[in-house]
């Protein structure tokens, strides 16, 4: 068949773009009408996504005018109110008609007609009872129109990506919203990466710091902080809806949790990036203090002038083949190559997570020994976080900031004491004390009751999570995490 199937539903997405701005009596302004009434959307969406509830009518008229003024085009009232009335509604604005068109149907073979908006009432912020005004918001086709490409998303940036998937959760389309926050991790992975190469680019050339400013702008360190903050602000409010959605059906409670653990991925990125970001700018500031001479040292040495002109012209070489020698490696240099130490630490943990172990430490032939976790040590420190499970049904990360420095090193003598912790808030787990799988939640738990049989009035419970909206944080040393609470479901 030479018309595929979803040819209508493709082509009514195009004519949503091929009509803004058209049909408009503008003057000398017509050829710009398009690009006009796409700012005007963009702005409000923008806004939209802010919880900016300027959208009204009278705001449409500032923003066009500003659209306007910021093109150097020249302009009449008249002329900006057709722009803003020709956006809203199709052809006689006081007749508030959706737009309408044509478009051919590959089953019914015949062109049906085809009616949209680009802006509806946003009902809940309108308040026409207290006598406010109309507030408007995009239609799905203008979003569509938006994100017809993810390009847009670059000129957007990171805050406004999160501030969408926020309007998604809030909306409970959360199948758009793991795709949002899909593009939010590929975001925050580019910069990690980012980060990464401009360390080491920092490292072998300090002066870097003064030459590439497309990392972060000539931002402070303030306003870095600042925004790292308000965008753990939104991950929190997008957390804050969790609780909200126990009362779905089973199946869009699921999809919910899904989503959740996707964006708990996300925020722990984010949370890394943050890490890297600061350990940068630390960087940048202990240079700039300690090493100064480093930005204006220039090295007096070279080829051309200290070993051809100062030694081979100047005292000739002893044979005519020591010549290939000297001159060779600079155009066909031969460098062994050295396996990053990256690939060596990783492969061991891949080794370390395959292989079963029923003693402490295992030897290989060469030498190498795998670390084996200490389950002791993990039972030890749990314990007091399961006696408040059970006692006060909650436990909070940030208690442990109360820990002594002493109490603090067992916490941080292995990795995994921490990552057992995230492993409860990343995904909710029923505690069975008879359990022979490998979740390490359930061994702990079943290690605790083994230790302390009080333990066993837990069995059957199931834990959940939820993140506090506190000023304080769970710091670390360089260890930072969200104020996150376990607690038992009633």
């Amino acid at each position: 068949m030479m018309i595929e199937s979803g040819f209508f539903n493709r082509m009514k997405k195009l004519q949503v773009i091929r009509m803004l701005g058209s049909g408009m009596d503008i003057g000398e302004l017509n050829e710009y009408a398009y690009e006009i009434c796409f700012l005007l959307i963009q702005n409000i969406f923008l806004r939209e996504l802010r919880e900016n509830h300027h959208r009204t009518r009278d705001d449409m008229l500032f923003i066009t005018e500003k659209i306007l003024q910021d093109m150097d085009l020249l302009y009449s009232k008249e002329e900006v109110e057709r722009i803003v009335d020709g956006t809203l509604w199709y052809r006689e604005p006081t007749k508030q008609e959706g737009f309408k068109t044509r478009v051919y149907h590959e089953t019914t073979r015949t062109k049906e007609e085809y009616i949209f908006r680009y802006f509806k009432v946003d009902r809940e912020h309108s308040h026409w009872e207290q006598g406010g005004s109309t507030v408007y918001m995009l239609t799905e086709e203008s979003q569509e129109m938006i994100f017809i490409t993810r390009e847009i998303l670059e000129e957007f940036g990171f805050n406004l990506e999160q501030f969408y998937t926020l309007q998604l959760i809030k909306t409970g389309n959360f199948m758009k919203a793991r795709n949002s926050i899909d593009n939010l991790m590929a975001r925050v992975r580019v910069l990690i990466n980012r980060e990464k190469e401009y360390r080491r680019d920092i490292i072998r050339d300090p002066q870097n710091i003064f030459f590439d400013r497309s990392i972060r702008g000539k931002k402070s360190e303030d306003e870095i902080k600042g925004q790292f903050e308000e965008e753990q602000k939104v991950f929190a409010n997008m957390f804050s809806w969790r609780n909200r959605y126990d009362v779905l059906p089973e199946d869009k409670k699921q999809e919910a949790e899904m989503m959740f653990e996707n964006l708990e991925g996300a925020r722990l990125l984010h949370d890394s990036l943050a890490k890297h970001v600061m350990e940068n700018l630390a960087l940048e500031l202990e240079i700039r203090v300690k090493y100064p001479e480093s930005f204006w040292n220039i090295s007096s040495f070279s080829f051309k002038k200290d070993i051809w002109q100062n030694h081979i012209v100047k005292n000739g070489l002893r044979d005519i083949e020591d010549l290939e020698k000297v001159v060779s490696p600079l155009f066909s240099p031969k460098t062994e190559f050295i396996y990053p130490l990256e690939w060596a630490w990783s492969e061991q943990m891949i080794k370390q997570k395959r292989s079963i172990k029923k003693e402490e430490d295992m030897t290989l032939e060469d030498g190498w020994k795998f670390r084996e976790t200490d389950w002791e040590l993990l039972i030890e420190l749990y314990e007091e976080i399961f006696t408040a499970l059970l006692e006060n049904g909650r436990f909070s990360i940030l208690e442990l900031n109360k820990k002594s420095e002493e109490e603090k090193g067992k916490w941080l003598r292995q990795r995994e004491n921490v990552d057992l912790f995230m492993m409860f808030v990343i995904s909710k787990v029923t505690l069975d004390m008879n359990h022979s799988g490998e979740d390490e939640r359930l061994r702990l738990f079943k290690g605790l009751c083994s230790k302390n049989p009080i333990f066993k009035e837990l069995h059957g419970k199931k834990i959940l999570s939820k993140i506090e909206d506190a000023e304080e944080t769970f710091v670390w040393k360089e260890l930072f995490i969200s104020p996150y609470t376990i607690y038992i479901e009633e």
